[in-house]
């Protein structure tokens, strides 16, 4: 029955969790300066689609699109802290 509740979030969490995956893959194939360029470059782009979510989406829609963005975000960060703790 727990596995029902997941139903919804499946999608949203499985993008976080590829961008997680994608962005430790690049850690292995570039230097550190351009991965942190890369990750810089995803979150201006995340952090521009959280506010037009909330600005020019709004509603229940804005807010599943938000969700979805920040998924990505932490994803992101994520994938890079552990690539280049591991590539060290």
């Amino acid at each position: 029955m727990d596995a029902l509740m997941l139903e919804g979030w499946t999608p949203i969490l499985l993008c976080g969790i590829v961008f997680a995956i994608g962005m430790f893959v690049t850690s292995r194939k570039v230097s550190r300066k351009v991965l942190l360029s890369t990750a810089t470059v995803l979150s201006l782009i995340c952090i521009g689609l959280i506010i037009y979510s909330i600005i020019g989406v709004g509603g229940w829609d804005g807010i599943g699109l938000m969700y979805l963005t920040v998924t990505i975000f932490v994803g992101v960060w994520i994938g890079t802290f552990i690539g280049a703790i591991s590539k060290s």
